[in-house]
């Protein structure tokens, strides 16, 4: 349904998934509560780290226009 409505998909494949199924497999195992942990914590840190990038350059640049 995604794929048909424009959304990018991402995904965590092992051995036993078609990878060819998301825009961007995240190789893993998706079977481990522990391994899902470790990746999902990891990309909500890299989010937050790009949200104080983005409002720190608004910032700046709120800053310079005046």
């Amino acid at each position: 349904m995604a794929h048909k409505l424009g959304i990018r998909t991402l995904g965590i494949v092992d051995t036993n998934s078609d990878p060819n199924q998301v825009d961007y497999p995240i190789p893993g195992n998706d079977d481990a509560s522990k391994s899902i942990a470790i990746i999902t914590n990891y990309i909500t840190e890299m989010i937050r780290l790009g949200l104080e990038e983005r409002k720190q350059a608004k910032a700046e640049n709120e800053s310079a226009a005046q």
